[in-house]
């Protein structure tokens, strides 16, 4: 089984909802794969570059681009998946979901159904071996539009794997109205899917509001921006919508000009249920746990607003009912 995480001393079994898939590659299998495809990120200290340089939407959507690239063959999914859940295990998790972009895999020329078996695989494997259970959330890239996101349920019709549990809206949030995903979100639905959106991480309050009014996804990524706007902050906690918030993906893509800035503590005097996520582990050089450390030496936040946070994050799951009860369990007898 996992190791439980320590806040102040305290086990607490972790959960994140908020996660992506080659955001979540440990190093190490960065430098595997590109040492076999000659990519420069071979040298560690090129890809710390690189992940330092980003300041931006457009920097970070560059280089997770250039780390998805690094798969040649969809075999190698299988041990990254494994490698992925070993890393959220040694962390504390117990219970990820994670995003993963079918039509990634067909624009770098790979079986998209063949890479997503392979993930569901090594995620079976990393339930048997380290006793973390990973779930999918199936994400479809904004700025690809409505039809790359018709793509992906496609899939999930063709594919109706157990471990796939959501549908998400992730990638430039400017690029294109929520309205247009509306077809979408409604056949996620109808296919069973409970859903997520990206929003007001990068574009402000209007577009928060516009994804709740046009998608009613069950819980929202980031949606920081919500703050800008009372009424909407107001909404937000009068219909109790989680938002899945990533603290060091919001610094380090300029979402918010440093910690000082950063809405953790407005969203939760307001009353808005929130959990802690990594987002990007690799990327932004964090981890679900570090990001509770974040929120507790950084933001101040006490001992008891950790473990609610902690235990909001199960809340926010798309797990089944007795998932969620044993994980909880867990928190109350720590």
């Amino acid at each position: 089984m996992s190791p439980p995480s320590t806040l102040d001393s305290a086990p607490v079994p972790l959960a994140d909802c908020h996660l992506h898939f080659e955001g979540c590659l440990p190093a190490a299998e960065i430098q595997r794969l590109a040492a076999r495809a000659r990519h420069p990120f071979a040298d560690p200290a090129v890809f710390e570059t690189a992940r330092r340089a980003v300041r931006d939407a457009g920097g970070f959507l560059l280089l997770y681009a250039e780390v998805a690239r690094l798969f040649a063959r969809p075999e190698d999914y299988v041990a990254a998946a494994l490698a992925v859940a070993e890393a959220l295990a040694e962390d504390g998790l117990q219970y990820a979901e994670v995003y993963v972009s079918p039509e990634i895999f067909t624009r770098i020329g790979l079986d998209r159904a063949a890479c997503v078996l392979a993930i569901d695989a090594g995620f079976a494997e990393a339930l048997e071996t380290r006793g973390i259970l990973c779930r999918i959330l199936f994400d479809a890239v904004r700025h690809w539009g409505p039809e790359s996101a018709d793509r992906v349920l496609d899939l999930h019709e063709e594919l109706r794997l157990p471990s796939v549990v959501g549908f998400g809206l992730g990638g430039d949030e400017n690029s294109l109205p929520a309205a247009a995903f509306a077809g979408p979100y409604l056949r996620a639905r109808a296919l069973g899917l409970r859903t997520s959106v990206h929003a007001g991480e990068w574009a402000g309050p209007e577009a928060v509001r516009d994804v709740l009014d046009c998608l009613r996804p069950d819980r929202l990524d980031h949606g920081i921006s919500a703050v800008q706007d009372p009424r909407l902050l107001a909404r937000l906690a009068e219909e109790d919508t989680i938002l899945c918030v990533a603290p060091s993906s919001n610094l380090q893509t300029g979402a918010v000009g440093g910690v000082g800035a950063h809405p953790l503590r407005t969203l939760l005097e307001a009353g808005v249920r929130v959990t802690l996520s990594a987002d990007d582990p690799v990327l932004f050089g964090t981890t679900t746990s570090g990001e509770y450390r974040m929120a507790k030496d950084k933001f101040g936040l006490d001992h008891a607003q950790l473990r609610q946070l902690a235990d909001n994050a199960w809340h926010a799951a798309f797990c089944t009912k007795a998932e969620r009860e044993a994980g909880l369990k867990k928190g109350r007898e720590a």
